[in-house]
C-alpha cells in the first residue's frame, strides 16, 4: 500500500519545493507520495492546530505528517512519534501544534528527534530527511529518545476563536450553534466591530453583502462569512481574532 507524506507548513513558497525535493532524493520509492503543501497562515500556532486536525479527519490511516512552523524565538525539542488512532506518525517542533492532534488522536509512541545542533532552514537540512527515514521504515526508538508527554506544550483554543480564514474570507471559529433558527438575526462583535448577521444554514442562499453565521464544513465549527464578498479583508480579521455573537 502506498505512503503518503503531508507536510503542513507556512514555508509555502519556493522553500516548499525545496523541502520536497529532499524528501524525494531520499526516499527513492514509488511507494512514497508526498501530497501537494497544506498551507498555514504565517507564523500561527492556532491555524495549525486546526489544519492538522483537519487533514487528520480526512486523510487514511498511517499517513505521515510533516509540520514545519516555528515561530518560537528559542529551539524547541523536534518531536516524532505515532497516534493511538488511525496509526498516524508525526514529526514537528514542539510548539503546541499537537495540542488538538494530541487530544484527539492520542500518542502511542513519542520521541525526541536526535538533535543534530542548528542549521538555517533546519526544516530542510534536519527536518525533512528525518521524514524520509520514518517513510522508509526506520524504527522511531533509534531515530531520537523517550520523550515525556508532560512535556509537550499546549495552547488554549477560548470559545470564539477564529482558526481557520479561507481565500473568500469566511472564518471558521470555535464554538456551537444551539437554539438557533433558519433567518434568526444576530449581533456579531468581531474585536469590536459590531455588525448584524443572521443564522442560515446555507449560507450562499442569502444576499449578496448580507453577513451570515452558519453551520460551517470543517469539524463542525461554526463559519461566519459575508455572502459572496470577502468579509475577512472588510474587517481586517486574522486567525486569533475572537467571535462573539448574540441573538437580537
Amino acid at each position: 500500500m502506498k505512503k503518503r507524506i503531508v507536510i503542513i507548513t507556512d514555508c509555502t513558497d519556493i522553500a516548499y519545493n525545496e523541502l520536497r525535493g529532499v524528501i524525494l532524493d531520499n526516499v527513492k520509492s514509488e511507494e512514497i507520495i508526498i501530497e501537494p503543501v497544506v498551507p498555514v497562515a504565517p507564523f500561527s500556532i492556532i491555524n495549525g492546530n486546526f489544519v492538522l486536525r483537519l487533514m487528520a479527519e480526512n486523510y487514511p490511516e498511517g499517513t505521515f505528517f510533516s509540520i514545519i512552523l516555528n515561530p518560537s524565538k528559542e529551539r524547541p525539542a523536534r518531536l516524532i512519534g505515532k497516534t493511538k488512532k488511525k496509526n498516524f506518525y508525526f514529526i514537528g517542533a514542539n510548539t503546541g501544534v499537537f495540542t488538538w492532534f494530541f487530544r484527539d488522536f492520542g500518542v502511542e509512541e513519542l520521541y525526541e528527534l536526535n538533535d543534530p545542533g542548528f542549521f538555517p532552514f533546519g526544516g530542510k537540512y534536519v527536518h525533512a530527511p528525518a521524514v524520509a527515514q520514518i517513510a522508509m521504515g526506520k524504527p522511531l526508538r533509534e531515530m531520537g529518545h523517550p520523550f515525556n508527554i508532560e512535556k509537550v506544550v499546549k495552547i488554549d483554543i477560548p470559545i470564539g476563536t477564529i482558526v481557520h480564514i479561507d481565500n473568500f474570507g469566511l472564518m471558521k471559529f470555535i464554538g456551537e450553534l444551539v437554539g438557533l433558527n433558519e433567518g434568526d438575526k444576530l449581533e456579531v462583535d468581531v474585536n469590536g466591530k459590531i455588525l448584524t448577521a443572521v443564522y442560515a444554514k446555507r449560507m450562499m442562499s442569502r444576499e449578496t453583502g448580507e453577513w451570515v453565521i452558519y453551520p460551517g464544513s470543517s469539524l463542525s465549527l461554526p463559519e461566519l462569512g459575508k455572502v459572496r464578498e470577502n468579509g475577512a479583508k472588510d474587517l481586517n480579521a486574522k486567525v486569533g481574532d475572537i467571535i462573539i455573537f448574540k441573538k437580537i
